[in-house]
């Protein structure tokens, strides 16, 4: 009488080990990837914001939100978010555009505006290994119409 083996060679096991650490390797690199990317569409999103309300602001008293640089949240980052506070309320500029941020960031956020141009930018280090990058709004008036636009930052290949 002779017994049927069953189950897995070594060398199957071991091929199959091989091809999950293959996947994996290709796998989270691509995911960390994604995760930074999106992580960059807060700024975008609240530059918007700024720029919607700095043009509200312009049609009603032809002049952008004047200050001379307000950058919230102070202190560091790295690691993990920003946490919320309270003093967007208390500044200036950021009160009179309206603006706040209810939850944990990852950005600092600065604005400087005048007459006719304005600047916001936020900068953060999404993966805190010390490279930022940062998305700048520009608010112009050419023809006393506001207009703003939103440059993001070059993608990089690391």
């Amino acid at each position: 009488m002779t017994r049927k083996q069953a189950g897995f060679t070594l060398i199957e096991l071991m091929i199959v080990v091989a091809i999950i650490g293959i996947l994996a390797a290709v796998a989270i690199p691509a995911f960390m990837d994604y995760m930074k990317k999106s992580k960059k569409t807060e700024a975008a999103l609240q530059l918007n914001k700024v720029m919607k309300n700095d043009k509200v602001f312009f049609i009603a008293n032809s002049s952008f939100v004047t200050t001379t640089g307000a950058a919230l949240p102070t202190g560091t980052q790295c690691p993990g978010k920003f946490a919320v506070t309270t003093a967007w309320a208390s500044d200036p500029a950021w009160s009179v555009l309206d603006f706040q941020i209810d939850e944990p960031n990852l950005f600092k956020y600065s604005y400087s505006g005048g007459a006719s141009t304005a600047t916001a930018r936020a900068v953060g280090d999404l993966d805190c290994d010390g490279t930022s990058v940062t998305y700048t709004l520009t608010m112009t008036a050419p023809g006393g119409n506001a207009a703003g636009s939103i440059s993001e930052p070059a993608i990089s290949a690391d």
